[in-house]
């Protein structure tokens, strides 16, 4: 199994140890916060050869100057051959939530500037997109005529979801699969080949050591597989074969 989605550099590094020693764990994609993050993770991927890097900025915090986007790109164009996609990146919705007077724009304006920079290195790209922010999004998408999308942990209106399933973008899964309902709904209705799996490490789920990730990853293909009334063995094969597929890795 792989875990699609994973903030592999917030671990010690003793953790991450245990966590790529585990053996039924083929490989992780681990997706950046920042520069700090995209440089963690390129030094971890020099040691450890299940990990796969990504580079981005989380969108759920305040935005950068414009030096430091400067070095994030700069960096990024500098590294892009050691890197798997781009990610993660996308736009606020929880800050949102928060501040409603936050002013969009800029958010959208620095996912625009990443999404050209994966159109430019044919780079996949991992998405944070939830509920109508998704229609921003596939606008923008579509205008770069991106082809490898995944919108990680997604979770949206009906009107959205039935967007969604009229492309041919990915969506990932986490533990909270077993208790929330908007994602259960995620998992059933859209194609087992068009899904991935992943934990969002070191995020907290209910039940779970964070480092667990074998463990995180099981419960999740047991529910697909509960929800789609489909063998555990084929939900774990097909979710493995797409993340490699999608993501361009061995």
């Amino acid at each position: 199994m792989i875990d699609a989605h994973i903030h592999l550099d917030q671990f010690s590094d003793e953790q991450i140890a245990a966590i790529l020693s585990q053996e039924t764990l083929q490989g992780v994609i681990a997706v950046a916060t920042d520069l700090a993050s995209c440089q963690r993770l390129l030094a971890l991927k020099q040691r450890f050869p299940k990990m796969h890097c990504c580079a981005g900025f989380h969108p759920e915090q305040p935005l950068p100057s414009e030096a430091e986007l400067s070095a994030l790109f700069d960096w990024i164009a500098k590294n892009h051959h050691e890197l798997t996609a781009c990610g993660e990146v996308g736009l606020p919705h929880y800050l949102k939530r928060e501040n409603p007077n936050l002013d969009y724009q800029p958010y959208i304006d620095l996912l625009e500037r990443f999404i050209a920079v994966s159109k430019r290195y044919d780079l996949p790209i991992n998405l944070h997109i939830v509920y109508d922010d998704a229609l921003i999004v596939l606008d923008l998408l579509a205008k770069y005529q991106i082809k490898n999308a995944h919108f990680h942990w997604f979770k949206a209106s009906p009107k959205v979801l039935q967007k969604m399933l009229a492309t041919n973008y990915f969506v990932s899964v986490t533990p909270d699969i077993l208790w929330n309902e908007k994602t259960q709904n995620v998992a059933q209705l859209f194609p087992l080949d068009r899904l991935m799996i992943e934990t969002d490490a070191p995020w907290q789920h209910q039940g779970f050591d964070t480092c667990d990730i074998v463990g995180q990853l099981s419960a999740v293909i047991e529910k697909i597989g509960e929800l789609k009334s489909l063998p555990v063995e084929l939900v774990a094969q097909r979710t493995h074969q797409n993340t490699l597929n999608f993501y361009s890795v061995k």
